[in-house]
């Protein structure tokens, strides 16, 4: 195995993800999205315990606006989402959706994406040891809304660095 150059920035490695796109509307959806070890860049950091982890939501779209979103990892079956603050990942603001949605002669409607830090929670859910390593579930629950809601993920990854 090489050893890290520390003057060289890491390389994300993708580590799971899902395997086409999905919908979110009015109420919680959750996925799972297969986590392999890595076998690439995130293979050359020199603590594995200090490696960054990063959860990438891609290409959400939606014609219409939509309500924000918080996002959980692994949250037990039957739990109600906000009493589970240490599983909670990061909040989806839907700001501009619409707009980032319409393709147009200057942009080509991929939507929003966003990088979620998650590598305090990760940390504790595998020092928690009571979940399976190999399957992620990402739960998304949207803020109160009154509206018709279909919002379109195009992928949800995981990334090691």
């Amino acid at each position: 195995m090489q050893t890290p150059n520390p003057k060289v920035p890491p390389v994300p490695e993708m580590v799971g993800a899902t395997s086409a796109p999905f919908y979110l509307g009015k109420f919680p959806t959750y996925i799972s999205l297969p986590v392999h070890a890595p076998t690439g860049p995130a293979l050359l950091h020199a603590d594995p315990k200090l490696r960054r982890v990063y959860l990438s939501i891609e290409n959400i779209t939606s014609n219409e606006r939509a309500p924000s979103y918080v996002v959980y990892l692994n949250l037990p079956p039957g739990d109600e989402p906000g009493k589970r603050p240490d599983l909670r990942a990061g909040v989806l603001a839907m700001f501009g959706l619409e707009e980032s949605s319409r393709a147009d002669g200057e942009h080509p409607g991929n939507g929003l994406t966003y990088s979620l830090d998650v590598t305090e929670l990760f940390a504790r859910l595998a020092a928690a040891r009571d979940w399976d390593a190999r399957s992620l579930r990402v739960h998304f629950v949207p803020r109160p809304w009154d509206g018709a809601v279909k919002v379109q993920i195009g992928r949800v990854s995981l990334y090691f660095e």
